[in-house]
């Protein structure tokens, strides 16, 4: 099956050469050499002596097109438009349990929507004249409430930039995330069939970072094992002691987050530290997250920490450069598509 825009001007490319031809007919009628019809029509004086012979021979007719030459598609252009359109309800629409198309299933669709049978392994070519590619889905929990998330975008976020302006306070986002001695994502050059053995540690140590970002800059801590309460109150006095003034910390619904002992910590602040929490399940509103992904996949894609201290000095170090880039910091808050 051809591509539906290229069907388009392939056909058009043979209804111009067709028309080329009668051109040249008419000229050769009138009684003009074959030298000054292929000078006005621009083409080689070798084809107007084809033409000429074929307009002897069988006329107008001999000067038709001939058509699309080859295998004839097995859809046509208007079969394509409908199993597009199928497509498009999505695989739930179509009895299946997901939002996922694969092969198989859209080789069921093509054969229920037009009666054409498709092995799966060629479904491919039709996907991709309709101008569909094969692409890694994104997550989202079903928990999601998209209507609190808006709301929160639209007038909580607001709210919260005038109260830090007119008290004074200096927004903070707050986020954990953590790595293990595992490599993140590894990938070499091999001879073919000889598969690269990757050695590490299979009971390997997990080191937690929580970072806080504000308009200009973004801190962080490291801490082996995991994030608990402790953690949090340290990380909480470090960012006290650099950043003067009050603080408004936005963070999200996590457990320690609201713990007794950070609530009792907050009370010892006096007002010096206020809390406002995200939406839940809606980690991109956080411009923290994005220091994250360019963390593990691009400073830590194909690492392979030898232990934990050289996976320990190299996130610090990592760490310490992104800091020094004021670009990336904007291009954090950019990804969170909050208005500034």
């Amino acid at each position: 099956m051809g591509n539906i825009k290229g069907m388009k001007r392939d056909g058009g490319a043979m209804r111009a050469l067709e028309q080329r031809r009668k051109d040249a007919a008419v000229l050769l009628r009138k009684g003009l050499n074959q030298a000054e019809v292929a000078r006005r029509l621009g083409v080689s004086e070798m084809s107007v002596s084809r033409w000429a012979v074929l307009l002897k021979k069988e006329g107008l007719t001999g000067l038709r097109s001939a058509g699309r030459t080859g295998r004839k598609p097995r859809l046509n252009e208007r079969q394509c438009v409908k199993i597009k359109r199928a497509l498009l309800e999505g695989p739930e629409a179509h009895g299946y349990s997901n939002c996922l198309w694969t092969l198989p299933r859209v080789a069921v669709v093509i054969r229920d929507t037009c009666g054409v049978e498709y092995h799966p392994g060629h479904v491919w070519k039709v996907l991709r004249n309709l101008g569909w590619s094969c692409q890694r889905p994104s997550r989202k929990a079903m928990e999601r409430d998209e209507e609190a998330i808006r709301r929160w975008k639209r007038y909580t976020w607001p709210a919260l930039k005038k109260k830090a302006l007119r008290e004074r306070r200096t927004i903070v986002f707050v986020d954990e995330s953590g790595i293990t001695e595992r490599p993140h994502v590894c990938r070499t050059w091999s001879p073919r069939g000889q598969t690269p053995q990757l050695e590490f540690h299979f009971n390997w140590k997990q080191l937690s970072v929580i970072a806080g970002i504000t308009w200009w800059q973004f801190y962080f801590r490291l801490y082996p094992g995991t994030i608990r309460a402790p953690q949090v109150l340290n990380f909480l006095a470090h960012l006290r002691r650099h950043i003067r003034g009050k603080l408004l910390v936005i963070w999200d619904g996590l457990p320690v987050h609201r713990s007794r002992k950070v609530r009792k910590f907050l009370e010892r602040q006096r007002g010096q530290i206020l809390l406002a929490a995200l939406p839940a399940y809606a980690p991109e509103l956080n411009p923290t997250e994005y220091i994250w992904g360019y963390w593990k996949n691009h400073e830590f894609a194909n690492f392979c920490a030898k232990d934990f201290f050289h996976l320990s000095s190299m996130a610090r170090r990592v760490l310490r450069r992104a800091q020094k880039r004021t670009t990336l910091v904007r291009a954090f808050w950019k990804q969170a598509e909050l208005s500034l």
